[in-house]
């Protein structure tokens, strides 16, 4: 009995979205039709021409950005690197009478550099994130 009930509510539901549409068609088929002039076909033609040229164009130049995009990020990696293998070995490599102020000027030379790296790679996430 309780599948019944269930099949019936189902159904009215069904006869109620029917009749809605059915006024709703009725409704539309009542408004009048503008008979507005069709445009230009030479017009629609070059609107669809430049439309296949900017699609092609847009496949042809997609392997391109995905290979800078891979060229950047490789770059800021190795830069990475580099930055941290020059902090680990330069220390190392001033000789002692030198070393309070080669210490310190290759300490913030390679923080500035640290900071510029961090830009660069900001300033690519922004325009990965605008572009997609």
């Amino acid at each position: 009995m309780g599948m019944m009930w269930q099949r019936s509510s189902s159904s009215e539901a069904e006869d109620r979205e029917t009749l809605v549409v059915a006024a709703w068609m009725k409704e539309l088929a009542s408004l009048p039709v503008g008979e507005g002039p069709l445009p230009d076909p030479t017009y629609l033609w070059w609107k669809a021409e430049l439309l296949r040229r900017w699609d092609a164009q847009q496949k042809a130049t997609r392997p391109i950005e995905v290979g800078e995009r891979v060229q950047i990020g490789v770059g800021l990696v190795a830069a990475a690197g580099l930055l941290v293998w020059l902090w680990r070995i330069l220390p190392a490599m001033t000789p002692p009478s030198m070393a309070s102020i080669t210490g310190t000027t290759l300490t913030m030379g390679l923080a500035f550099t640290a900071v510029l790296l961090v830009g660069t790679a900001a300033l690519m996430v922004r325009d990965l994130v605008r572009r997609n």
